[in-house]
């Protein structure tokens, strides 16, 4: 049995089937990262698109389904260009590897490049960047300068030598926020803190004893706005 489909019709087979291609889209990514919104996005084209072709092949087509499937349609294309917009790291082209979607955000990763010691109050020179979304982390001072006001993440971890202490200290703005004190020893010491910062304001770690031993690459700072 052939049916007419019209030009409503044919509107609303676009855009289910641009939810659809979406939602493959967004299972294959699956693969590659965990994040629960992109999961439930895939799920619920994928129903909308199981939907409309049960009721196309039922040929169920009435004033009251089509306006169902109109607003259907057109609420999943706009939350389809939302999720694109707010995670455009996982819908982003493999060119910029996902860059594009972080450039609103702030976090960086850094480490030594050079095993040594350091005196009480030495800034610790984290030198090589794995990772500064946002530009907020300064290589050349080794400080993080915060972009706008808000709630921050520090994370720092130092491998340590059998002959020195581990101390360390969290400095803001030239005062001590937090100390890790570690006792002598091979092992990776460190913490987290959160902190509200001002525009403006820096935090950098610094050592906190009269010679701290740092090994290089296995020494990590890092830190993230969370709000």
């Amino acid at each position: 049995m052939i049916f007419n489909i019209t030009s409503a019709e044919r509107s609303i087979r676009k855009q289910y089937l641009y939810a659809c291609r979406y939602a493959f889209s967004v299972n294959q990514l699956q693969r590659k990262t965990r994040f629960l919104k992109m999961k439930t996005i895939a799920l619920v084209c994928l129903v909308m698109c199981l939907t409309f072709g049960m009721a196309s092949s039922h040929y169920y087509y009435g004033k009251g389904l089509m306006s169902v499937l109109s607003k259907q349609a057109e609420a999943l294309y706009r939350g389809l260009a939302m999720v694109t917009s707010e995670d455009g790291d996982v819908l982003a082209s493999h060119h910029d590897h996902g860059y594009h979607g972080y450039r609103h955000r702030v976090a960086f990763t850094a480490v030594t490049s050079s095993s040594t010691t350091y005196s009480s109050g030495t800034t610790i020179p984290f030198t090589t960047v794995k990772s500064n979304y946002g530009h907020a982390y300064n290589s050349g001072n080794y400080r993080f300068t915060a972009p706008s006001n808000g709630v921050y993440v520090f994370s720092w971890s130092i491998a340590t030598h059998t002959s020195y202490y581990g101390h360390t200290k969290l400095m803001k703005n030239g005062s001590t926020y937090h100390q890790s004190h570690c006792s002598s020893g091979y092992q990776q010491c460190g913490a987290t803190v959160t902190i509200i910062l001002n525009k403006h304001d820096q935090v950098w770690l610094a050592s906190d004893s009269s010679s701290l031993y740092v090994y290089a690459t296995y020494s990590s700072f890092s830190g993230w706005k969370l709000n």
